[in-house]
Order: C-alpha cells, then structure tokens, then sequence
C-alpha cells in the first residue's frame, strides 16, 4: 500500500475542492477486484470488498467508511477510519452531517471514463441511503474534481513517470540493437515482453497489443496485434510501446529504417515526410501552456500537417499519462462527438500530455510520440525526441 502517495493525492484533492469551491468529494464503490474504482489507488491504495465510501472535504478533512475486515488496512492512511458491520449507510449519512455539505461531487461522469467509475447499480444505492436526507439533491459529477487531481501530478508521480519513460527508452534503444533481420512484428513484441517479464514490469495498455509493431509499407496500421510480417529491406519498422513501472505508465512511438542495397540511406522522400510529421508535432507541442484548451493544440498540428500536403490524422494529436497510457482529462484532441467535452477542458501546469501524430507512406507507417510535461510557461520534453530515422539492421549492428 502506497501511504505517502495517497496523502499527497488526498491533500491535494482536498486543495482542488477548496479553489472550486466544491464542498466535498464522494467516491462510492464495492468489489473492486471485480469492477476496479479508477481513483482508488490516489485515495486508497488497496481493493475493498464491501460497500466503501471515502470522502475528502474542502475543509482538509478526509474519512473512509468501509467493511470491518477491510478496516485495518486504512490504519496507516492520512483519514478518519469508520468501520462498520451491517450497513454502511448510517455512518456515511453521520459523517455527511458533520460536514454538512450543500454539494457532493461524485465519482460518474458523461465523457471522462477515469471519472466514471461509480455503476448505475451503486449510484441507486447511494440515492437510497440519501433518501429524505438534506443531502438527496447534493450530487454532482466529480469530473472536474478527478480531472484537476489524477491530472497534476504530484512529487511522486512524476518521479514515476519519468523512471517509467526512462526503462521504456532503454527498451527501446535494446530493440535496435538486438533486432535480427528475420524477426517477424510478433517476435519484436515478445522479445519486448520477455525482458519485461524479467524486469516483473506491466504494460501501459493491453498487453497483447503493447507493444503494437508495425513492419513497412503493407503492414495493416492501428492498434493491432504483431503479425508474422518481416521488416522488408528498404522500409521502416514502426513500434508503440511504454511499460507500467511502480503503477505508472509511459507512451512512445519510434521509427527504425532498414537499409537496402539500392537506399543504404532513407530516399530524400521519406526523410521530407518524417520532417513533416516532426513539423507538425512540433506545432501541437509550441501551442502547449497552461489555459490554453486541448482542441487549439490539435488544431496547430494538424493544420501544420495538412498545409505539408498529408490528409487530417484520425485521432487527437494527445492525451495525459500517469497512472495509464490514456489517462482521462482534457485532451489535444479535435471536437468531435466522440470526444465528448475532453477537448474543451483546459491545460493545466504540471499535467502530463503525449504529443503524437503519423502518416502512412510506401515505407510504412511514420508515426511519432513523445511525451512532455506542461510548465509554468509551456513544456518541457520527458522524452529524449527522435528527431532523425534510425537505422536498424545487419549494416549498423556490425559498424
């Protein structure tokens, strides 16, 4: 159990509730093996069994109601400890009182899955037990709540997360060097998945499809299982990839060209449209600082892309990492219905944000993704970029 990460998270949610003026946040949730609560681990740090309420006040007051037999493993966190035996609803509906709350934000939202997590069949509970209490007409989404606290991260989170791209990049960087030129895209992945079986490491997505691979020109492009393709010489070897380590994720994409005979050097061509996509996510990244919403990111790349000539991207050009690949929040992505009200949401410093975006061409697909922190005054890269094609093969292992 993370104790010092729960109570830099639970005061720092208790700070958010202040400046909003959010009287206090309710997150509900039982079984959680079963159906996980997304911020359980901020908040808690293990599974619970029974009915569990924790709620964090503007005030700086925090307090979990929860099972008896799950009571003990709270002893050591930064709340008030309520167990109880038959009914969680009397205590809660106590505690409620002492705070006294004219609202609850609550863990359900429309458009922020990480904000969600809270199922109908809870939410029924929860307004019975509030039923002809003062509090039956208090709850309110908690998306902005969730938003503010999983997306600036703390101290901790943030060593994580760099400790996560660093062990991602050596990975990566091992890949080159021990590709062989009969590897199929399956074997790339499971020699990737070997190594982080040796390091006891997740994966930051599914695991089958983590990494995705992509060997040239015909290989099928999007998230999709490694197939029994080689990498032709002449084109380019595409892999997205990022470990979990210590619960925190990285998201990156490279590009690897294989020399030919005929092109020991990538053709003029393609090295103008890897300049291209470098351009544009360069665009997207220049656009970053806090205040500035997701969607006017997404246009500045994608704007940069199109006037090169590419046709539009099919997805956001980026979205915040921490606990996950895709970690909810506001994202630098276009207004589209399937967004929802992401794109609108605002940056905010010391969130973490990928900046990605690709073009397909008779080489393979030539896609980038760095990652970067947002400062005070714009970003700075947590990735080392790559900023050329590097070369994969017998011709640069043996030199």
């Amino acid at each position: 159990m993370d104790t010092d990460l729960v109570a830099e998270k639970t005061e720092q949610a208790a700070e958010v509730l202040a400046e909003r003026n959010i009287d206090c946040w309710l997150t509900f949730c039982r079984e959680t093996t079963e159906i996980s609560e997304p911020n359980l681990p901020f908040l808690l740090g293990f599974d619970v069994v029974w009915p569990t309420a924790i709620v964090v006040s503007k005030t700086g007051r925090s307090a979990v109601v929860l099972g008896r037999h799950d009571a003990p493993n709270a002893s050591e966190l930064p709340h008030d400890v309520i167990p109880y035996d038959e009914s969680l609803g009397e205590p809660l509906l106590e505690l409620l009182r002492e705070e006294d709350p004219d609202e609850i934000a609550v863990n359900y939202s429309r458009d922020d899955n990480t904000a969600d997590g809270l199922t109908h069949g809870m939410f029924l509970r929860l307004r019975d037990i509030l039923d002809g209490s003062d509090y039956e007409e208090s709850l309110t989404s908690a998306e902005e709540v969730v938003s503010a606290v999983r997306g600036v991260k703390s101290p901790t989170e943030r060593e994580r997360v760099e400790q996560a791209v660093a062990t991602t990049q050596e990975l990566l960087g091992d890949v080159r060097e021990r590709w062989d030129p009969d590897w199929m895209e399956a074997d790339v992945a499971d020699w990737l998945h070997a190594r982080m079986d040796e390091r006891d490491l997740g994966s930051a997505w599914s695991w089958d499809y983590c990494p995705t691979v992509h060997a040239g020109g015909e290989s099928d492009i999007g998230h999709t299982l490694p197939g029994d393709r080689t990498l032709p010489a002449g084109e380019v070897l595409h892999v997205d990839f990022g470990v979990k380590q210590d619960g925190y994720s990285a998201d990156m994409q490279r590009l690897w060209y294989r020399p030919s005979d005929e092109w020991p050097d990538p053709p003029a061509d393609l090295d103008a449209a890897f300049a291209d996509v470098r351009a544009a996510i360069e665009a997207g990244r220049e656009r970053i600082e806090p205040g500035v919403p997701g969607h006017e990111v997404d246009t500045a790349a994608r704007e940069t892309l199109t006037d090169r000539g590419w046709p539009e991207y099919d997805h956001a050009f980026g979205h915040q990492v921490g606990r996950n690949a895709h970690d909810g929040g506001t994202l630098l992505g276009p207004r589209w219905d399937r967004y929802g009200t992401a794109p609108q949401g605002e940056i905010r410093a010391g969130e973490i944000y990928t900046v990605e975006l690709g073009v397909e061409t008779e080489w393979g697909y030539l896609g980038q993704e760095e990652m970067v922190a947002v400062t005070a005054d714009g970003t700075e890269w947590l990735t080392d970029p790559q900023e050329e094609l590097w070369r994969i093969g017998e011709e640069t292992n043996e030199s």
